[in-house]
């Protein structure tokens, strides 16, 4: 477990999933916990679970596509709890669908939300960083798409093998400065997305998942969380411009991808779990949209 004392982590997304498990896990470890979210009763049930610990939460509203909100939650953060040592760039949403049927909204919040987010977040804290002259540490959150995809989810996976990429030119300019970037590519973690894509725990898509999965399970937030202490802690102080992935090993196993007819049980059981996750977009959207 990493020493966090005295350090501020700055999360974006932190209202559910990763982000959540992470600003546990470094509250934790010691650190106080800077929740930039758009979802606020996630921000604040996450607040909650951080003070369980003895560590200050701060709450943020912040809509990662806009510069303004993303400059302000980072100055907030440091006028509340004193600086921003660590930083998450962990914000992001999944838009499925053909090249022939997506609507430019769809791919349009993407680059938004998952290149322009993290992009906006790590300067705004790397600008801080820089001006502390203490160094720092960021990790942002790309994914096993990245490397994989299909018909379906190309989008997404441009976006997160953007991630990656600009990580690996960052670390080259922020280096000099002290600054330590890496990326974090998860493969299929029990979070909201994750439902989207995988299904309910018992059914056949997570079955199939955790049939082609070496460790036999899914992954929990918690265990990317524990990656991400690792990198923003003393004994990662050698690593910048990475690209870690985290997925039980079935990249390796079955080629990162699950293939189905979608007229079959697990197709038809992932359109269902697509459609619910394209409702809880929809109650999401509009605090999207104010930017």
């Amino acid at each position: 477990m990493a020493d966090l004392a005295g350090k501020v982590a700055f999360i974006t997304g932190a209202g559910s999933g990763i982000g959540q498990g992470t600003a546990v896990r470094l509250a934790r470890d010691g650190a106080d916990i800077c929740i930039a979210e758009i979802d606020l009763d996630g921000a604040e049930e996450t607040a909650s679970m951080v003070r369980e610990f003895g560590r200050s939460a701060q709450i943020v509203r912040c809509n990662v596509a806009s510069k303004d909100q993303v400059q302000e939650a980072a100055d907030a953060c440091i006028g509340e709890l004193g600086s921003l040592d660590i930083a998450v760039a962990n914000a992001g949403v999944g838009r499925g669908g053909s090249v022939l049927e997506m609507e430019l909204k769809d791919w349009q919040d993407q680059v938004d939300i998952n290149l322009t987010g993290v992009f906006l977040t790590v300067q705004a804290a790397a600008q801080r960083m820089v001006a502390a002259g203490n160094g720092g540490r960021i990790v942002c959150i790309s994914s096993l798409a990245a490397l994989n995809t299909n018909a379906l989810m190309w989008s997404y996976s441009a976006t997160k093998a953007g991630v990656a990429m600009m990580v690996r030119g960052w670390a080259a300019d922020l280096g000099p400065h002290g600054i330590n970037i890496n990326a974090i590519g998860p493969g299929v973690i029990d979070t909201p997305l994750a439902h989207a894509l995988a299904g309910d725990d018992g059914g056949p898509i997570r079955t199939a998942l955790e049939a082609s999965t070496p460790l036999g399970r899914e992954g929990r937030p918690s265990d990317i969380a524990g990656l991400i202490s690792f990198l923003v802690g003393p004994d990662a102080d050698f690593m910048t411009g990475s690209y870690l992935l985290m997925d039980g090993g079935i990249r390796n196993a079955a080629g990162g991808r699950l293939v189905e007819d979608p007229e079959s049980e697990i197709g038809q059981e992932r359109a269902r779990h697509m459609q619910a996750g394209m409702e809880r977009t929809a109650r999401l959207q509009p605090l999207i949209d104010q930017r």
